[in-house]
């Protein structure tokens, strides 16, 4: 895939070089932004009995998104209880409205010796989340890739290994049913088949369903690298989960990993990036032609909500990474299907790909990246201000669907605060005792 011609690739994704030359990517992501992500939203002020108060004046405050914009969380950067630590930590509740745990929720790390099970970083790292109202990605039950298993797992016989499976299932999923939103069931099928060689085809299907049983609720999601901007590699994610929902498997949500993300860019004549890399790093140039292409087709042919999971961008220049990582959050926010958009990691001393991907410098302070995708979600993607008022009453603005903090004048001179969330499918009724 990384020495397919550009041209090719846009061939395969429905895009001519006209299409790409001339779109205004910036200006078209912000509209559908505006569409897809913002609402009119009416306030009434009542009382107990559902009798109208007169409001004489109304101001809000988005308090956190409701699409989840969110970062892996690491136990030992958030664990730290001098300044590093709480520059960590408010960072993270200054920007982001979902976590997922880096490692802490991994089988290697939940159970590094067979029956020892250690849950206690993971379920520090969610009391945390469930403290200050964020929502938690359940990542991952299973990893696919062999070199991901446990050294006591690997010499079990199927029968063994089937039972450590259905235990794992059973520990974890239940540990957590209900706090976390979704789980990435058996990470990154299309590279590893550790599971399915030594327990059968069948094995995987029955993953999802059995975690389905244990957590009704937990949407199960696959979580699969590089896709963006490779034709061949989403036709075969969408293969995939055409398989396991012909089998049964109640699959609700495609995950997509972007660590390469400083494959971005504007320009459609880029050459193919230099030099060895991973094999879950492509080489090849990513406009936002193709990153929206990518997406539209998983969307056409599965219908599934869209995690972008796992985002990093490893660049020199600071700035040059902010360029990347905003490309890639506009892009991503303005697709109807992407509900969610998560750094993997942004702090230099502690980020998996080392200080050129991080947003956040040693001593705690922000570098251009940092600044950029802080200045996106505190000032360019908020709604705050003073509604307009109509002559019954109500309240009316338009923001961003969220949590909002509104602030209600009465006139009978009684000033009230609630905590609201707000999505602007029928009228917010505020009641005051």
């Amino acid at each position: 895939m990384n020495s397919l011609p550009f041209v090719s690739i846009l061939a395969a994704l429905g895009l001519g070089a006209a299409t790409v030359m001339h779109a205004d990517w910036r200006a078209d992501a912000d509209a559908r932004i505006e569409r897809l992500r913002k609402s009119d939203f009416e306030v009434q002020a009542r009382d107990p009995s559902g009798a109208t108060l007169a409001v004489k004046g109304l101001t809000y405050r988005l308090v956190r998104h409701r699409f989840l914009f969110g970062t892996a969380i690491a136990y030992r950067p958030f664990a730290d209880q001098g300044p590093d630590g709480r520059h960590y930590r408010d960072f993270i509740l200054a920007n982001f409205s979902g976590l997922v745990c880096e490692n802490e929720m991994k089988w290697y790390d939940d159970e590094a010796e067979a029956g020892h099970e250690n849950y206690a970083e993971a379920d520090a790292l969610l009391q945390f989340a469930e403290q200050h109202g964020l929502v938690m990605r359940g990542h991952n039950l299973f990893w696919a890739k062999e070199k991901y298993a446990m050294n006591w797992l690997k010499p079990l016989d199927a029968t063994q290994l089937r039972a450590a499976v259905e235990r794992r299932l059973d520990d974890t999923v239940t540990r957590y049913r209900g706090r976390v939103i979704c789980w990435d069931v058996n990470n990154e099928m299309l590279d590893g088949t550790f599971f399915r060689d030594r327990l059968g085809a069948d094995i995987v299907p029955w993953m999802y369903k059995e975690t389905a049983r244990l957590d009704p609720n937990a949407r199960l999601f696959v979580n699969e690298y590089g896709i963006l901007g490779n034709p061949e590699k989403t036709g075969r994610l969408i293969g995939l989960v055409h398989d396991l929902q012909a089998h049964g498997a109640p699959v609700g949500g495609i995950g997509i990993q972007s660590h390469d993300s400083d494959r971005l860019t504007e320009d459609p004549t880029a050459k193919v990036l230099p030099g060895d890399r991973p094999e879950w790093m492509l080489k090849n140039p990513l406009t936002p032609e193709m990153f929206l292409g990518t997406l539209d087709r998983i969307y056409r042919e599965t219908k599934l909500p869209i995690h972008l999971t796992e985002i990093s961008a490893k660049v020199p220049s600071a700035e040059d990474r902010a360029d990347k990582l905003e490309m890639l959050f506009r892009l991503g926010f303005s697709h109807e299907a992407v509900q969610a958009i998560l750094l993997w990691g942004f702090e230099a001393r502690t980020h998996w790909m080392g200080p050129q991907a991080a947003l956040m410098e040693a001593d705690g302070s922000l570098n251009a990246a940092g600044k950029r995708i802080s200045h996106l979600l505190q000032e360019e993607w908020t709604s705050k201000g003073e509604a307009r008022m109509a002559a019954d009453g109500e309240g009316h603005f338009r923001g961003f669907r969220g949590l909002y903090e509104l602030r209600l004048e009465l006139a009978d001179g009684r000033t009230v605060t609630r905590q609201v969330a707000l999505d602007g499918a029928a009228p917010t009724v505020v009641v005051v005792p």
